[in-house]
């Protein structure tokens, strides 16, 4: 999985566009599939939002398998990468 995983977090990069949604998704997965449950703070300051919102994202998917990370970024990427 970790071969397919690395392809398709290649793969992605040649998008042309994409959705901040698709972007936060495809975020949250990759780094608890590579680093793991969320290991930073949460950032301040009304002038954080977009580290904000990656921050919440990341946390939202704490405690999911590394296995079940990399198979949600995968599948997420062959849909997009299909549309």
């Amino acid at each position: 999985m970790e071969d397919s995983f690395l392809e398709m977090s290649e793969k992605i990069k040649l998008l042309d566009s994409m959705s901040n949604e698709n972007k936060l998704y495809l975020y949250k997965y990759y780094k608890q599939a590579t680093i793991g449950d969320i290991n930073i703070e949460e950032p301040s300051g009304w002038f954080n939002f977009e580290a904000k919102e990656k921050y919440k994202a990341w946390k939202s998917v704490e405690n999911t398998s590394k296995d079940n990370s990399m198979k949600k970024y995968i599948e997420k990427c062959l849909q997009l990468l299909n549309e």
